[in-house]
């Protein structure tokens, strides 16, 4: 399935000072496309007249807020957002999960994407056309993972956010998707096989995924995300939906 040009398009990155958000941005720009992104820790982009980098931290609604208006007001048009930024911490049983480590989690992985879902609906309704908004999920928000929690109850809500947004927002131009991208051996990647087997029972599997180099590249995950869209026939039947594996 053939990208069309996508020169101009506007994307806007949450959590793109490495890894999967780095890597999109990357990609997206050598198609042409701009694009607006955010970090709390100093992004690898430098500011021109087609990239915005702006330190901001996700959790915080009103720097959200300030950080939209100012890919709008560079920009003109947002076409589409990726809230990407993520922490797999505190990685624990059940039984030793503090309240105050959960709350941190969600403020990133639940806050952070609403705060930006919030947004960028506002500026889908507020200009003709329609505008696309893709919220990374992930396998946690569909099973349990022993160690990970916190991780899947944010990811598992994201999901449940991401399908209600679509019924809300859809009649003002709004496609949403809980999108899961498969495995990107990212920095999570390595938190994750430094796991100890005592907490995460299944790391094995993980470093069996290294091992193999089963991983989805960042050039696969990237033209999915394009295909879902700016292409009808890339379209996802559901709101909740996975990237297929690259590689078996």
């Amino acid at each position: 399935m053939e990208l069309p040009d996508l020169a101009g398009k506007v994307a806007v990155i949450t959590g793109a000072s490495r890894g999967l958000g780095a890597g999109l941005a990357k990609n997206f720009l050598a198609r042409g496309m701009r694009v607006a992104l955010c970090a709390r820790n100093p992004l690898p982009f430098q500011d021109g007249p087609d990239v915005l980098s702006c330190r901001v931290d996700v959790s915080n609604a009103a720097a959200m807020q300030d950080f939209g208006k100012l890919a709008v007001a560079k920009f003109g048009r947002l076409d589409l957002w990726i809230n990407n930024a993520a922490t797999l911490d505190p990685v624990v049983k059940v039984r030793d999960l503090d309240g105050a480590a959960l709350y941190k989690s969600l403020d990133v992985n639940l806050l952070g994407v609403l705060f930006g879902s919030q947004f960028f609906v506002k500026h889908v309704e507020s200009r003709p056309g329609e505008g696309v908004l893709l919220n990374i999920s992930s396998g946690a928000a569909y099973a349990g993972y022993a160690g990970w929690a916190a991780y899947c109850v944010g990811k598992a809500a994201v999901d449940r956010l991401s399908e209600t947004l679509q019924l809300e927002e859809a009649k003002h131009g709004l496609r949403c998707y809980a999108v899961a991208p498969g495995i990107v051996d990212t920095d999570m990647q390595k938190q994750i096989r430094a796991t100890s087997v005592e907490v995460f029972p299944t790391v094995a599997a993980f470093h069996e995924y290294k091992a193999k180099n089963l991983f989805n590249t960042i050039p696969h995950v990237a033209k999915h995300f394009l295909q879902m869209a700016f292409v009808k026939e890339g379209r996802s039947d559901t709101v909740s939906a996975r990237i297929p594996a690259e590689k078996s």
